[in-house]
């Protein structure tokens, strides 16, 4: 090739190659181009309007949803609970046996042949309180029924079943009061409380029980009126052992001094005149052992409750016509809230059976809570009230120890202070539950009358009563009644004798 020839194939080779740059250089430039499109993707930064998922904050207006704490507002609703529907709400109806057999089965408080009596011609033992059901024994504890007691009277036998509640003809009450388990006056205005009703809860002697209309009866009512049953003491003398304030408003105070169950009924006039009503009972316990006395003519016979300590048989006082009793008896003079008794001219020490004292709600509500409160403590064992016609007229006496240990015996006896004839009557409970009754008719304790004073007069030893208390501290009690020495029934009663 000639040297011209040469450098013009050379001139031509450097154009291709850089027209070839130039090429690709148009191709970059113009990919950076789209690449600027992809600036437009940073318009993608309008993502940053994703931040207006910010508004999803807005979303934080959904913790405005706190507002549902507006919700509490719903405890307007413990108005609800006032007529919680969910204790009526058996609509379903669960048809119970009613088990009546042709043979009475004793000891276990039921009709069992369905003749109208529980534990009719069976033994026991005098004194002794069981509870009982007189309707068909399948219908125990269902619907409005709830059981009585029975008491055993010195021949031997039950008397009828008291108080409880059993099978009535069907009447608008939100109940069963057939006790068939099929409630049939659906939709009834007034809803009433069976066993176990939470509406219904366990009460306390001396504390305040109120009673809430609205619980039961939510329309509209003219009158309301509250009525209250009470228990053996009540059937006997004529002050009661309870208080009621406001019987005829729709919300009541209920003030019991004494364990055991009160039956409850409440009267409501609806605007058209006619009556709507619930009878429930109402439980009363005092823990472990509370022991009562009361008697015909509380309101002008002074009788003394007196309880020995368990262990001993030492007398009640040293000797006939002294003036303090022994240590081993808690009495008016040493188991109340302020100590009375003297000993040669001493304060007598307060009565210490080795109990631990209990907190102050066991007896801060009592008759002498202010005294309790001062000493900070409930002893045990401890005296309520004293009956003596000046501190406290026509009421019960009661001597409790709330907390007994198992297999202690104790004995029961009262004392006829003033002298004049008068049927004394003792109740023993256990737990809130009446184990016994003595003394109540017809079984009066008959020759409880003579000169009285100190350490004279007229003295019966009514009961002894030993306690067993399970390793839960649930106090259950077995009784013997007293009777005189050598003999198997009667009342021992004895004129100006000290003995045990």
């Amino acid at each position: 090739m000639s040297r011209r020839a040469a450098i013009v194939a050379l001139f031509l080779a450097g154009c291709g190659a850089r027209t070839g740059l130039r090429d690709e250089r148009i191709d970059a430039a113009s990919d950076v181009v789209d690449a600027s499109d992809i600036v437009d993707a940073s318009d993608a930064s309008d993502a940053f309007d994703a931040p207006d998922v910010f508004d999803v904050f807005d979303v934080f207006d959904a913790f405005d949803a706190p507002d549902v704490f507006d919700a509490p507002d719903v405890p307007d609703v413990p108005d609800a609970p006032d007529a919680p529907d969910a204790p009526d709400a058996p609509d379903a109806c669960r048809p119970v046996r009613d088990f009546c057999g042709r043979f009475e089965f004793c000891a276990n408080g039921l009709d069992d042949d369905c003749n109208g009596r529980s534990d009719d011609g069976c033994r026991c033992v005098p004194g002794a309180v069981q509870p009982c059901f007189d309707g068909p024994p399948g219908r125990r504890d269902v619907g409005a029924c709830r059981d009585g007691t029975q008491r055993c009277l010195a021949i031997g036998r039950w008397t009828e079943c008291e108080g409880g509640i059993s099978p009535q003809p069907d009447i608008c009450n939100g109940q069963d009061n057939t006790c068939t388990g099929c409630l049939t006056d659906l939709g009834c205005p007034i809803l009433c409380p069976g066993p176990g009703d939470p509406r219904v809860p366990d009460g306390h002697p001396f504390g305040e029980y109120p009673l809430r209309g609205a619980l039961f009866f939510g329309g509209r009512a003219t009158s309301w009126r509250w009525t209250i049953q009470g228990g053996p003491c009540d059937q006997l003398v004529a002050m009661s052992s309870f208080t009621l304030t406001t019987p005829n408003q729709r919300d009541a105070v209920f003030r019991p001094s004494l364990s055991g169950d009160y039956t409850v009924t409440l009267t409501v006039t609806v605007p058209d005149g006619s009556t709507l009503s619930c009878t429930f009972v109402v439980h009363i316990a005092g823990p472990g052992l509370r022991v009562e006395l009361c008697w015909d003519r509380s309101n002008d016979v002074d009788v003394d409750l007196y309880l020995h300590r368990p262990g001993s048989r030492a007398p009640w006082w040293p000797a006939v016509g002294a003036a303090q009793p022994t240590q081993d008896a808690c009495s008016w003079a040493n188991c109340e809230a302020v100590i009375r008794g003297e000993t040669g001219g001493s304060p007598t020490p307060r009565a210490n059976w080795g109990y631990l004292p209990s907190p102050l709600s066991e007896c801060q509500d009592g008759p002498h809570g202010p005294e309790w409160r001062a000493l900070g403590f409930c002893a045990n064992p401890r005296l309520d009230i004293d009956n003596n016609l000046s501190k406290a007229r026509g009421t019960p006496e009661n001597i409790n120890i709330d907390r007994p240990r198992d297999g202690e015996t104790f004995r029961v006896m009262a004392h006829n202070f003033t002298g004049t004839l008068t049927h004394p009557v003792v109740n023993i409970y256990c737990d809130g539950r009446l184990y016994g009754t003595y003394g109540a008719a017809p079984d009066l304790v008959t020759g409880f009358a003579a000169t009285g004073g100190f350490a004279r007069g007229a003295m019966w030893r009514a009961v002894d009563v030993t306690t067993r208390v399970n390793a839960a501290g649930e106090t259950r009690c077995e009784l013997n009644e007293v009777h005189p020495p050598g003999a198997t029934s009667g009342y021992d009663v004895t004129i100006d004798n000290v003995r045990y």
